[in-house]
């Protein structure tokens, strides 16, 4: 499970920055997902709650957005949301991705 420690990850570079910031708590994490991320969202979530413990951000909650995977054609331009392919729906070309491979912190929360 790649979530933990993707999560992992998260969670020290959240400490790092609120502790730059001396600050004693983080409040709450953000984060950007799209969806061909290849991240599971709700093990994400879990491994939120088990990495989390016994650090700053022991109480903080966990907001996620997900981001739709996007698509420009290359022929013809159209833009639209894609849930498996990246072809264009108007002309059957092929498309680049606009979004939805995002793993981003939006925002950390801290006092």
């Amino acid at each position: 499970m790649h979530e933990v420690s993707l999560m992992m990850s998260i969670i020290d570079t959240a400490v790092k920055t609120a502790e730059q910031e001396q600050a004693k708590r983080i409040n709450r994490i953000a984060l950007q997902i799209g969806a061909k991320s290849g991240v599971v969202i709700d093990s994400l979530e879990f491994a939120f709650e088990m990495v989390s413990k016994n650090t700053i951000a022991e109480q903080a909650t966990l907001e996620i957005e997900a981001i739709p995977l996007m698509g420009e054609c290359l022929n013809c331009g159209h833009q639209f949301e894609s849930k498996e392919f990246l072809i264009c729906e108007k002309c059957g070309n092929f498309a680049k991705v606009l979004s939805g491979q995002e793993l981003n912190i939006k925002s950390i929360e801290v006092e």
